[in-house]
């Protein structure tokens, strides 16, 4: 059975039947262990060894209650492909076993990269840098527009473009959000900050005295307003005015409205909105927001 584009919408119910006492039969069947392999693409990369432990555990007392999902490896060897259940596939293996039930379907394989991201996205399995760089897959394939994106997985634009924001970031500190030692909340203060050398002083900061997300804003906050010291090559900084706050409120603001990194440049009382995209599909979704009854927007 090869599954539609509405099957996959809904998520691993296309995929995986409720829930069966373990003495039910269903379609799956039992495979050598040896036969299954994880999907290199799989969006999530770390695996906690607790967690996996106790399910090594509870396989060993009562076995696997749920079929591994694959597909069929287009290269011949191994047979199949996970496409859900690289946790029980690992802790199989783990637990000695030889052979696993498993329930074969028909996706391509960017379809398998999607199903594999809500799993993962349903369980919280995901670090936030793992989520951005799935995002970032899926939008490379042809089918995909942050628009289509956000509907297929159910989310908010916005919470799409947030987190890809986040592969803005230097290697090092993309690094520390994986190991869990930042999170999505300091990693977008470090984004706020555009001078490298006070990112990573923030970011080394937040790790010292273990700030709050909190405490991070205002620390970019108290940064923007200090003067800088002006060099021979350089112009002067304007003076931040006391209404600095409040443009960065509206600007966050604006940019969750939008789902567009947005940023207000002043001067004074007086300034211009500087709205960013990427890309020439993301330019036209932004006009259409901004100017629905126009000329322009209708011929987009």
């Amino acid at each position: 059975m090869t599954l539609g584009r509405s099957a996959l919408g809904k998520g691993l119910s296309a995929l995986i039947p409720a829930p069966r006492f373990a003495n039910q039969r269903d379609d799956f069947f039992l495979c050598p262990v040896d036969d299954v392999t994880a999907d290199p693409g799989q969006p999530r990369q770390r695996f906690d060894d607790d967690r996996l432990d106790e399910l090594v555990a509870s396989i060993k007392e009562k076995g696997i209650l749920q079929p591994i999902v694959v597909r069929k490896n287009p290269e011949g060897r191994p047979l199949y492909i996970v496409i859900a259940g690289e946790r029980r596939l690992r802790a199989s293996r783990k637990a000695g076993l030889t052979e696993i039930p498993v329930l074969v379907k028909e996706v391509a394989s960017n379809e398998a990269l999607e199903l594999a991201l809500i799993e993962n996205l349903q369980r919280e399995d995901l670090n936030p840098i793992e989520e951005a760089q799935a995002y970032q897959r899926l939008l490379e394939s042809e089918d995909y527009t942050q628009d289509v994106l956000a509907r297929r997985l159910g989310k908010n634009r916005s919470t799409i473009a947030n987190a890809l924001r986040l592969l803005r970031l230097e290697t090092r500190h993309q690094t520390l959000v994986v190991e869990g030692r930042l999170s999505a909340g300091h990693a977008r203060c470090l984004l706020a900050v555009e001078d490298e050398a006070h990112r990573a002083q923030l970011a080394e900061k937040i790790l010292a005295e273990d700030l709050s997300v909190r405490e991070a804003e205002e620390w970019v906050r108290k940064d923007r307003e200090t003067p800088r010291e002006v060099t021979a090559a350089e112009p002067a900084t304007p003076r931040v005015t006391p209404l600095q706050p409040y443009y960065e409120a509206v600007a966050a603001d604006l940019a969750a409205a939008l789902g567009a990194e947005t940023q207000i440049q002043s001067r004074g009382r007086k300034g211009r909105i500087v709205i960013s995209f990427e890309s020439l599909d993301e330019l036209r979704r932004l006009k259409a927001l901004l100017a629905p009854g126009s000329e322009l927007a209708r011929t987009a």
